[in-house]
């Protein structure tokens, strides 16, 4: 009986192995941050699609000039054929009296890869209304992290080495620096590196120092901290002319997120050149505890562009931001599965 059990068992792994349930999907197609909305016209034209449309378009944070968070398409279910079906993001909008609260649900890959889909169900108008208002920022959030995430795969087969290796041995860090961003400058704790664009310029600069207490990571101490380090490492062109935090007519953005299991200090803003030409531009940054040797870690990424739309190419190095490996992460061992077997 142990025998026969033992042969079924082996026919089903066979046939598992002869039977492939992998579809071989499209890429998605589409520019970054692109959104398309499958919805009735008649509730797209309504308020709550109007209020739908703001919401999703809503400007994003942060930035010297108004550019929407994501860029917004529609089309009704009739429209909604093959040729649309690839959509790198998508978002299902359905309205009718079977419904009995509102729904949201998410999912992947659904008819290319990697593609985002969210499906949205709802009774009526005004139950929608109120749905978009509390739970319309994870729609949003999906999104935009699924744009960062398609970011970090692309820039997997465009490594600068050089740079990656420069910043370990520095820092015992780890990050995805893109091989477009190049020209480096570096100094005791302190690393910067940048694409030396003369349009659309982007730049990344790490540095450390020890730490005493938590307090190191409030959005004082961190702006205040960010202010020394760009004062004392990034001049502009006139003399006495330094880089520093815009908080006078934009006050930075600080949020509490959690990375790996570990805290990590979100900041987004605006700087500028102090005493100088008239120079500025959107950064975003992370700042971490290195457990292993004690020290805080800020991997703090800005962008100059003058005349040209910034939303692309922060939200690029937002997604080179999180690459970043702490010393305990990197040595950190794969959670292993043990079975006991029966004797």
């Amino acid at each position: 009986m142990r025998i026969k059990w033992s042969f079924l068992a082996l026919l089903v792994i066979v046939l598992n192995g002869c039977i492939s349930t992998d579809r071989t999907l499209p890429a998605v197609s589409g520019t970054q941050f692109e959104l398309l909305v499958v919805m009735n016209d008649t509730a797209w034209k309504a308020p709550v699609g109007r209020q739908l449309s703001e919401f999703l378009s809503q400007d994003m944070a942060a930035m010297p000039q108004a550019e929407p968070v994501l860029v917004v398409h529609q089309c009704n279910k009739v429209e909604f054929t093959d040729v649309l079906k690839s959509a790198r993001n998508i978002l299902f909008v359905e309205i009718g009296d079977k419904y009995t609260r509102t729904k949201i649900s998410y999912s992947k890959d659904r008819w290319a890869y990697p593609q985002a889909v969210v499906r949205i169900t709802s009774p009526d108008d005004t139950t929608l209304q109120a749905s978009i208002k509390q739970y319309g920022k994870f729609v949003v959030d999906y999104f935009v992290k699924a744009e960062r995430e398609r970011q970090i795969a692309f820039n997997k087969n465009y490594i600068n080495e050089n740079a990656k290796a420069e910043i370990e041995k520095i820092f015992g860090i780890q990050i995805d620096i893109p091989q477009g961003i190049s020209k480096a400058v570096k100094k005791k704790d302190f690393y910067w590196i940048t694409n030396n664009q003369a349009g659309l310029r982007q730049d990344i600069v790490i540095y450390s120092y020890p730490y005493t207490d938590k307090k190191m990571f409030s959005k004082e101490a961190l702006i205040s901290r960010r202010d020394s380090v760009m004062k004392a490492n990034i001049p502009g062109e006139l003399k006495g002319s330094y880089m520093a935090t815009e908080v006078k007519y934009d006050d930075p953005l600080f949020n509490e997120i959690w990375i790996n299991e570990g805290y990590c200090a979100e900041v987004r803003g605006l700087w500028r050149m102090m005493n100088g030409a008239a120079m500025g531009g959107p950064f975003y940054s992370h700042t971490r505890l290195d457990e292993v040797n004690q020290r805080v870690i800020t991997v703090d990424a800005f962008v100059f562009g003058p005349g040209h739309k910034k939303r692309n190419a922060i939200r690029q190095l937002e997604a080179v931001v999180f690459t970043t490996k702490l010393p305990h992460e990197i040595n950190a061992l794969k959670e292993v599965s043990v079975v006991a077997t029966k004797k």
